[in-house]
């Protein structure tokens, strides 16, 4: 990990942000002990895990907790808030599992056999935990889960939208960014942070935050800009399908095949200008994290992706 940071103070709160992840999936791990059904379980991630096997399982869970210590939250409630980033994480893991028809997460059944069942069942469970862990670090008050679970409406509202039946027209590249990828893009990376800012009452962390936001809309991007053929199939709107379509106006969607590369090449260089504004919100505010650091970063997050070949146009 040395090669891809080489900012020292972002290094070491990476670092103790790595070891306190360990704490918070060993804390998880203990939650679902108390449930009959607890050999059930299995959960992907392992606490004799490497630091880099971590890092690149979890950069931006890492990036949460290191914006926290960064913030001066102590280490008890750092562990709090992980575990409420988790539980958050699968749920919204857990519907997208169903709507995709797929298993992903970090925590699975192995006897649940339907996709729908198992899912809906995890999700359940992760609310109620997420609720309670609310509770027991706000003193008892409910207003932290409600507004995370009213985040969670606006995100679920801007998936709900992605449905290319409900349009007649293909809808504009500015709808889809403001209806669409604020939520599911935009929100969702934000919403870590909602229960840590209502309590901490720390403004550096709602500063923090917007630069969240940018970093979200631009790997929502990405992600539409290499799953075009998978979102046509699957019929949801896609942003990069919807700028070539203001670009080509006579084009039919009924003879799409792929975007051609300089296309390609030059929506990637939009959204990594946009992740660069998140970084340098973060930068600006105090959060040890340099240009060259956020570069390299997106670069290890292109060949995480599968997208070696494309690493280059990050300069």
């Amino acid at each position: 990990m040395k090669q891809i940071i080489k900012n020292l103070k972002l290094a070491k709160l990476l670092l103790s942000s790595s070891s306190i992840l360990k704490e918070i999936h060993q804390n998880i791990e203990k939650d679902f002990s108390n449930f009959i059904f607890k050999d059930d379980i299995i959960f992907t991630f392992k606490s004799n895990s490497s630091y880099k096997e971590i890092f690149k399982k979890n950069f931006f869970t890492l990036l949460m907790l290191s914006i926290l210590l960064e913030a001066k939250v102590s280490t008890e409630k750092i562990v709090s808030y992980g575990k409420i980033i988790i539980f958050l994480r699968q749920i919204v893991t857990s519907t997208d599992n169903i709507i995709d028809n797929e298993e992903k997460g970090t925590i699975v059944f192995k006897s649940l056999e339907n996709i729908v069942v198992k899912n809906n069942f995890l999700s359940l469970i992760c609310q109620d935990l997420l609720t309670k862990e609310c509770l027991k670090i706000s003193n008892g008050d409910s207003n932290v889960s409600n507004s995370i679970f009213e985040e969670l409406y606006s995100i679920a509202l801007s998936e709900s939208l992605r449905d290319s039946s409900l349009y007649e027209k293909y809808p504009s590249s500015n709808y889809v960014l403001n209806k669409i990828h604020s939520g599911i893009g935009g929100k969702l990376l934000e919403i870590s942070l909602v229960a840590p800012k209502l309590i901490e009452k720390n403004m550096l962390l709602y500063k923090y935050s917007s630069g969240l936001y940018e970093i979200g809309m631009s790997l929502q991007a990405i992600d539409d800009l290499f799953d075009v053929r998978e979102d046509i199939d699957s019929s949801k709107i896609n942003l990069a399908l919807s700028k070539f379509l203001e670009k080509n106006i006579n084009f039919e969607l009924k003879n799409f095949e792929n975007l051609d590369k300089d296309f390609s090449i030059c929506f990637l260089k939009e959204i990594i200008k946009s992740a660069y504004n998140g970084f340098s919100i973060l930068r600006n505010n105090g959060f040890p994290i340099s240009e060259h650091d956020a570069k390299k970063m997106l670069k290890e997050l292109f060949k995480l992706r599968g997208l070696e070949d494309y690493v280059k146009v990050i300069n």
